[in-house]
């Protein structure tokens, strides 16, 4: 039993450790699409024009997804174009995340169908 503690304590330190990549997530940012980490939980890309930038999205009061209530998902807002916010690592990719959640949403369908 005296080995006991020692261990607990190990394992908490490990813990403290890992937190801050438990509770931030890397996306993409720059036109070099170089992968950093965040501080918030979500990703941004946006797409104005013909021009699209991907970078972190921000924390408190100024986070575009919590300000335009965008989570998973894309919308048209009124002067800073089509955003896209997502929360998973390197979320904010070239891939458009509208179609892939239309796509997951109908895969389960489909399943829920066919079992």
């Amino acid at each position: 039993m005296k080995g006991t503690p020692t261990i607990f304590n190990i394992l908490f330190i490990v813990s403290l450790t890992s937190l801050p990549t438990i509770f931030s997530i890397q996306c993409y940012s720059g036109s070099q699409l170089q992968m950093i980490e965040c501080p918030s939980m979500s990703c941004i890309k946006q797409t104005l024009g013909l021009d699209t930038v991907r970078y972190c999205d921000g924390t408190g009061v100024s986070s575009i997804c919590t300000t335009y209530q965008i989570f998973d998902s894309c919308s048209n807002i009124p002067n800073l174009g089509y955003i896209c916010c997502c929360g998973s690592n390197l979320c904010n990719d070239s891939a458009k995340l509208g179609y892939n959640l239309l796509s997951m949403a109908l895969l389960l369908l489909f399943a829920y169908i066919i079992i």
